[in-house]
């Protein structure tokens, strides 16, 4: 990067250093002390890094920046600077890099790699999105692979009880303690003698938190109202019958239309009401039923329906802009296709599952899904669990599905 190319991008990151800065020292006693945040804090030995660490919940970001004393501009989803209220404040005031979910990766890496050699330090959450079961998410080669590019420094961050304290499925949020600890600082000169295979291992083992392994080790309590409501956005699959959509929620309570029934206890975990315990967390169930859902998705021929739900919100997506399609749309899965009727009297969007280019979730439901020819964001009325239509897709088109 030549010198006109940093004193072009250096003014923008000053303001916002100054501005994001300003509000942490605002909220920081409030937000840190007064919520039960724990951080470890840290002074870089590097001017630009790359900090990675595992996401837990939407505060993340600013207890990082907190822990290490230091304005960082992040990495941010599409998605996120299309939120109401929240995104302009993430454009203008964050200064993030937005990942777009329509374009090649190649141009996320480019605009990560100017930062750096602009002396910015660039943060991210390799999982891509907060967790969904409790389990850090799958980290690919790819994050190695720019940390390497990079030339610069990785620190690494580890969050504990985020997930217990605010589930990305529920609606309502608990007490109980958030802790965040400095794992590790490598150098440029360490980063380049690893492969990139290393260095992501190295990510994985420093980022990796089972939160209900945590919690049996050392239990916290996470009280509050209606712990299991809306935990069908994960769960979908019921572990007696084996039905799919079938789950309801209501307060602490998880119901199968078939009578199975558990509880969410402050501990986090499920409890017997007298129909048995199955699998006493959300991780453990969410693990057995991807098994369940491969098995029934690969069993059904071409032509043949595997799902439908009705009451979908359809909006198009262009650039940072949406169009809404239909606020009471059905949406089906089929082997060879996935079906969008819009119930307008339009023709509906057929989107071929081959053809199917990225298939992700956004906040706390949404389905994205990205082909050749559009981007769709899909939300539902009731809960619902998005998880079933990316696994499947996954399924279908011979990719893992971590």
């Amino acid at each position: 990067m030549n010198t006109l190319e940093k004193l072009r991008m250096r003014p923008r990151y000053d303001f916002n250093r100054f501005a994001t800065t300003t509000i942490i020292n605002c909220l920081k006693k409030k937000v840190i002390s007064e919520n039960n945040v724990h951080l470890e804090y840290y002074k870089p030995k590097h001017k630009a890094f790359i900090l990675i660490a595992n996401h837990t919940e939407a505060l993340d970001p600013g207890y990082e920046m907190a822990a290490m004393k230091k304005y960082i501009r992040y990495v941010s989803s599409d998605h996120a600077v299309r939120m109401k209220g929240v995104g302009p404040v993430f454009k203008i005031v964050g200064g993030v890099i937005i990942k777009h979910r329509d374009k090649p990766s190649s141009i996320l890496t480019d605009e990560i790699i100017r930062n750096l050699k602009a002396g910015i330090p660039v943060g991210l959450h390799a999982e891509g999105a907060m967790s969904l079961n409790g389990q850090t998410g799958f980290i690919s080669e790819h994050t190695g692979q720019l940390v390497k590019d990079s030339g610069a420094a990785l620190i690494t961050y580890r969050f504990v009880g985020g997930y217990l304290r605010k589930p990305r499925w529920a609606n309502t949020a608990r007490s109980g303690p958030i802790t965040g600890h400095f794992v590790g600082e490598y150098s440029p000169e360490e980063l380049s003698k690893m492969t990139v295979k290393e260095i992501t291992e190295l990510i994985r083992r420093d980022t990796y938190v089972n939160v209900y392994e945590e919690q049996k080790k050392n239990p916290q309590v996470y009280a509050g109202e209606n712990l299991a409501e809306c935990v069908e956005r994960i769960l979908y699959v019921c572990p007696k019958c084996g039905e799919v959509g079938k789950l309801h929620s209501k307060g602490n309570s998880l119901t199968c239309d078939c009578g199975y029934s558990v509880d969410m206890g402050t501990d986090g975990l499920f409890h017997d009401t007298g129909s048995g315990l199955i699998h006493d967390n959300v991780l453990d169930w969410d693990m057995w039923q991807r098994g369940i859902w491969k098995e029934k998705v690969l069993s059904v021929k071409n032509g043949e329906c595997i799902f439908t739900e009705d009451g979908q919100i359809v909006k198009k997506v262009d650039g940072e802009e949406e169009t809404a399609l239909s606020d009471n749309a059905t949406i089906s899965l089929y082997p060879e296709k996935f079906v969008v009727d819009l119930n307008n009297g339009s023709e509906p969007i057929v989107m071929e599952m081959d053809k199917i280019k990225q298939a992700s979730i956004a906040n706390k439901d949404t389905l994205l899904i990205v082909d050749d020819k559009i981007f769709l964001d899909i939300k539902c009325h009731i809960p619902r669990s998005p998880n079933k239509y990316i696994a499947a897709w996954r399924y279908l088109t011979g990719r893992e599905y971590y």
